[in-house]
């Protein structure tokens, strides 16, 4: 039976986009928990699969992610979006805030309006969950899913209602389009990194997709992380199956001043 990678532990919004995965292909993959963004990334190397939460409605691109995901060798199979919807879990004398590092940025305001309590990081929402409970001073801003009728709550503490989070379905095979919902659009992710240093470089890809007619979804610039003031841009792009001739075309051309890491070609569920 195949296996994925999943932030765990078990109910974590991870864990519920893992659960949409296999109803929306009709498989049947089984999870392996890891506590941990980094090692969810490298279970995934073994395990020929991996869930990675990418970006937010509230926050945009979860940067060190990103990070994790240009290094880590897998490719992306399919997105997913799922809504996401935080509560506040409190004790009556709580004193401490638990919330996982991602949560934290979608709740600045509830937090801006709390600050007699210390907020302490967690890993995962599930983490945030349980560490409230063995806490006699505790509290969390958790999942919705995850609160109980005894618990005293607060509901909707996100900063928007409307907020949704995108997660990549990550594989250890070599890129490839893979079609679920027949003859639509597909997405591209790639890494651009300049050859060189020179003036121009950012004009030089937008002018090439400009020509080609391809509307970029994002373009993001990360470091390289080997020499100060030197970076990767990571873009997106939405395609339709009959210009495939056109994205080579444009990635033959940029290859000559650029190096080029396709992350993968792939359809939205």
């Amino acid at each position: 039976m195949k296996k994925i990678a999943v932030l765990g532990p078990k109910n974590t919004y991870s864990d519920l986009c893992h659960l949409a995965f296999n109803q929306l292909t009709h498989q049947n993959i089984s999870p392996i928990y890891y506590q941990n963004v980094k090692d969810v990334l490298l279970g995934g190397k073994s395990l020929g699969y991996a869930i990675l939460p990418i970006e937010n409605t509230l926050e945009g691109y979860v940067q060190p992610h990103m990070d994790l995901l240009f290094s880590s060798g897998l490719s992306i199979d399919a997105e997913i979006k799922l809504p996401i919807e935080f509560d506040y879990v409190y004790k009556k004398d709580a004193k401490h805030i638990y919330v996982q590092y991602v949560t934290k940025n979608q709740c600045i305001l509830f937090l801006d309006k709390n600050t007699d309590k210390k907020i302490i990081l967690t890993d995962s929402n599930v983490e945030s969950y349980d560490a409230y409970l063995s806490d006699p001073e505790g509290a969390a801003i958790v999942p919705k899913h995850l609160v109980k009728e005894s618990d005293l709550s607060i509901p909707n503490v996100s900063d928007e209602l409307d907020n949704y989070t995108r997660f990549l379905m990550l594989k250890g095979t070599p890129h490839e389009l893979k079609i679920y919902k027949g003859n639509e659009p597909y997405k591209v992710s790639l890494v651009v990194t300049p050859k060189e240093d020179r003036p121009g470089l950012l004009y030089g890809i937008l002018e090439a997709f400009k020509e080609a007619n391809i509307n970029l979804i994002s373009i993001m610039s990360r470091p390289t992380k080997k020499k100060m003031g030197t970076y990767h841009f990571f873009l997106e792009f939405m395609v339709n199956l009959d210009k495939n001739h056109v994205v080579n075309e444009v990635l033959s051309y940029l290859k000559s001043s650029f190096e080029i890491k396709v992350l993968g070609i792939y359809q939205i569920l």
